[in-house]
């Protein structure tokens, strides 16, 4: 067996072993739900907050970071019309959430690990400086948006900031850009004392991918009387977002000479579902369920398109 093979599989089946211990013990319940929910809670209030922060502040800004995140951005609001544009097409109980369907990325839970496994976490930056748009999405008109349909409500603007603010990833992606712009990141980091710092950093982060994918594997739950209806916004998502990619992967190359590891960057980014915290806002367990539903079938492109990336990238 050659050694790029065994490169392409060593990056790829880590993952699937790891969701497959995940899916193992939920039907085992040799972990309960309470213990894969402190796991999450740990993951994303410590050590996600922590690996964006140090991702963020350790990148390199320049007019094409702003360029791409405008892009990504803009991205972000046609797959989010989109949505709207094919709600037609779905039953009236379900039509409401296809625009959120159609949209965002599961950054922070799933494209992080998996671009870490495969790049390192030393280019963690890059798929870091693709979220932001993201974050800025996410955290205004989606779940904005969200919120008015699932509580009648208008949309307030306070209510959104508050909830950014309360919210550690996204504390961390701001003042890591802050950091990174700023150039205090850079002086510190040449300083003695920055071992410390990357001591702490390293041992906080280091058991992220694997404590991740093991909760990714938990939840991922498949009805196999619910994969005829859930198969229809899986592969409008598809299309959607195949055409995202193409957009994007011709913007870093006009912008980054075809950086692989950007572009590998982009292409997990932007074939993982939509944000897992989705399921949390919606207050109809069927409307849940479907959404749920969708999101563990739509892994199946995910783990398909990362194994593709690691072919690619270890081959090249």
């Amino acid at each position: 067996m050659s050694n790029s093979i065994i490169k392409v599989l060593s990056a790829i089946l880590p993952v699937i072993v790891m969701i497959y211990v995940g899916v193992f013990l939920r039907k085992t319940q040799w972990i309960s739900r309470k213990g894969i929910d402190d796991i999450k809670f740990l993951v994303s209030r410590i050590m996600l907050t922590v690996a964006v922060f140090h991702a963020l502040a350790t990148a390199d800004y320049t007019g094409k970071t702003a360029i791409l995140v405008v892009v990504l951005f803009i991205v972000e609001l046609l797959t989010f019309a989109c949505g709207f544009l094919i709600r037609p097409l779905f039953r009236a109980d379900r039509a409401g959430y296809i625009p959120f369907l159609m949209s965002l990325y599961e950054g922070g839970m799933l494209a992080y690990p998996l671009y870490s496994n495969l790049c390192g976490t030393d280019a963690l930056s890059k798929i870091a400086l693709l979220d932001i748009s993201g974050l800025l999405f996410g955290f205004s008109i989606w779940m904005g948006m969200l919120q008015q349909q699932e509580k009648g409500e208008s949309i307030s603007p306070k209510a959104l900031i508050m909830s950014a603010l309360h919210t550690p990833t996204f504390i961390g992606a701001v003042l890591g850009v802050t950091c990174g712009i700023t150039g205090i990141m850079k002086w510190f980091l040449a300083q003695p004392v920055s071992s410390i710092y990357l001591g702490c950093e390293h041992i906080i982060v280091a058991p992220l991918n694997a404590m991740i994918l093991l909760a990714v594997g938990y939840d991922i739950d498949f009805h196999p009387e619910k994969i005829k209806e859930v198969i229809k916004p899986v592969i409008w998502r598809l299309l959607i977002q195949s055409c995202a990619i193409a957009v994007v992967i011709f913007v870093i190359f006009r912008l980054y000479k075809g950086d692989l590891e950007f572009i590998m960057a982009e292409v997990i980014y932007m074939s993982v579902p939509t944000t897992f915290s989705m399921q949390t806002y919606i207050r109809n367990p069927e409307g849940c369920s479907y959404v749920s539903n969708t999101n563990s079938i739509y892994m199946i492109i995910t783990i398909i398109a990362y194994a593709i990336c690691a072919f690619i990238y270890h081959m090249a």
